[in-house]
């Protein structure tokens, strides 16, 4: 029902519920601007990257167009398409940084082993089971990117609470209120939540296709 009232609000209105986490409304803006993502990554469309991978990737940059919006300072629209084109340009320099990284570390590997052997190269490193390094390495970057808008302060909260701190470690440490840590926590936390829904509702339709 709120869903539906909701649909007739002006999309500052929403984008102003969705900044205070209302993910009904973060539904309602992505809805709307979703045909912008799939415009400017079909831009990129014939890169090495996975369209599906771009795609994500705009939606994040929308995502932190609606969290970042200032409407005194300019329109949704052009505020969303910087966004969106800035993030999928973004994720294709760190994909081509992180190959190029790879590449290198492989001939370093093979350098290393001169002599043929059928022992199992130390460099092998076992991975839980169960274990999504795909998985993991997205979310990482999620989180980086997002640390990107914030403030030098917000940076250091994140950082100390993905290293496990509490709440009161980190408030005392970083000498800031307990809410402050809770607000910037919950900030990463509810984008991510976001973008793992719409990841995997995304994975589907791609796989239909």
């Amino acid at each position: 029902m709120l869903r539906y009232r909701l649909r007739t609000r002006r999309t500052e209105d929403l984008i102003e519920l969705a900044q205070s986490g209302y993910k009904d409304a973060m539904d309602l803006v992505i809805e709307r601007y979703y045909p912008m993502v799939i415009k400017i990554a079909s831009r990129y469309y014939g890169s090495w990257a996975e369209f599906s991978d771009l795609v994500q990737n705009g939606l994040l940059g929308l995502m932190k167009a609606i969290l970042y919006f200032d409407r005194k300072k300019s329109s949704f629209s052009s505020f969303a398409w910087r966004s969106i084109d800035s993030e999928i340009k973004s994720f294709l320099t760190y994909l081509n940084r992180k190959k190029n990284l790879v590449l290198t570390e492989a001939f370093k590997i093979e350098a290393s082993f001169e002599d043929e052997s059928d022992e199992e190269p130390s460099y092998m490193l076992a991975q839980d089971e169960g274990e999504n390094p795909d998985e993991n390495f997205w979310k990482e970057y999620v989180v980086e990117r997002l640390k990107m808008d914030m403030s030098g302060e917000e940076q250091g909260i994140i950082d100390m609470w993905s290293k496990g701190y509490t709440y009161n470690e980190i408030a005392e440490e970083m000498h800031v209120s307990f809410k402050k840590v809770d607000n910037t926590v919950q900030k990463i936390r509810r984008v991510l939540g976001w973008m793992v829904e719409l990841r995997k509702t995304m994975d589907e339709a791609f796989r239909r296709r």
